[in-house]
């Protein structure tokens, strides 16, 4: 049962640094803090795209705490009844690496908290204070790698690289897609947004196959190191999830690629009446397949 709970508490945890990271960067990096147009209508986007990151840090925050609950009961030995003690509490979270960590990730919720509630997002000072978010997110992200395998097996410094770049090249890629399937939501009934639909999709684009790039050439790199050989990948139970996780990722790959091409294809032209739809689905099936990558990293 502990095993099962601490799979949930890290696939909630991990899904939700992701997809704050993403949101994040998807208003600054593709809709480029302020997007193509300054317009009402963009301005309903980043609302939407806030409250989604504001339900992302409170799911982070939440399964923050259960995940360090479980870690407890997990390095204890308690039963999960008898783990409610201020002295093991307090063991783990001042004298672990994952203690340090966690001191380190519930700091950076509570610096975002502050921050989105500040009122600042609704004046002149927005772009500050988001590209102070953006960096937070990528920094409460790339954390994550501290209390990775790498972190724990004997691959250091070069497997804790590895990790971190994989994690943030997730998070601009699978991170992004939920946000941008809001974008094209809302996009295909406003006008506005329709004139800009082009330039947030070529960004998103080119900025997804820069994240695939560094996902592929860091994933070998962490799977090498770990694994250490071909046999391992196939005899070890860390090998067969390893290749789940690669059959679901190169699914991704091809419906990343396909929406690709149909933005270089059809959105050269003009705004299809049929592309938007056409890529929305694409889009919500890549961020499906995305859920079940991170439940497989969770395991």
């Amino acid at each position: 049962m502990l095993t099962a709970l601490l799979i949930v508490a890290r696939a909630m945890h991990i899904g939700a640094s992701i997809l704050i990271a993403g949101t994040f960067t998807f208003d600054v990096v593709t809709l480029g803090l302020g997007g193509p147009s300054v317009s009402d209508d963009l301005r309903v986007v980043e609302r939407r795209l806030l409250r989604l990151a504001v339900w992302g840090v409170v799911v982070a925050f939440l399964s923050a705490l259960l995940w360090f609950w479980l870690e407890v009961v997990n390095m204890s030995g308690l039963a999960l009844a008898d783990s409610f003690s201020a002295v093991v509490w307090r063991t783990v979270l001042f004298q672990t690496g994952f203690g340090r960590v966690w001191q380190f990730r519930l700091g950076l919720i509570a610096v975002a908290f502050l921050l989105i509630a500040s009122g600042l997002m609704r004046n002149k000072m927005r772009w500050v204070v988001m590209l102070n978010l953006w960096l937070l997110s990528i920094a409460f992200l790339v954390s994550l790698a501290w209390i990775s395998h790498a972190a724990s097996a004997q691959v250091q410094p070069l497997g804790l690289l590895g990790d971190a770049l994989h994690l943030g090249a997730a998070g601009g890629w699978i991170g992004g897609l939920v946000p941008l399937a809001i974008f094209l939501t809302r996009s295909p009934v406003s006008f506005s947004l329709g004139e800009g639909t082009a330039v947030v999709l070529r960004r998103f684009s080119t900025l997804s196959l820069c994240c695939v790039s560094v996902l592929v050439v860091s994933g070998m790199s962490n799977s090498w190191l770990l694994v250490g050989s071909i046999r391992a990948l196939f005899t070890t139970p860390y090998g067969w999830l390893l290749l789940c996780k690669l059959t679901f990722f190169g699914m991704l790959i091809g419906l990343g690629a396909r929406n690709r091409l149909a933005i270089k294809t059809k959105l050269r032209v003009q705004t299809s009446s049929d592309l938007m739809p056409q890529l929305r689905r694409n889009v919500i099936s890549e961020a499906c397949l995305a859920a079940v990558v991170v439940a497989i990293v969770a395991c």
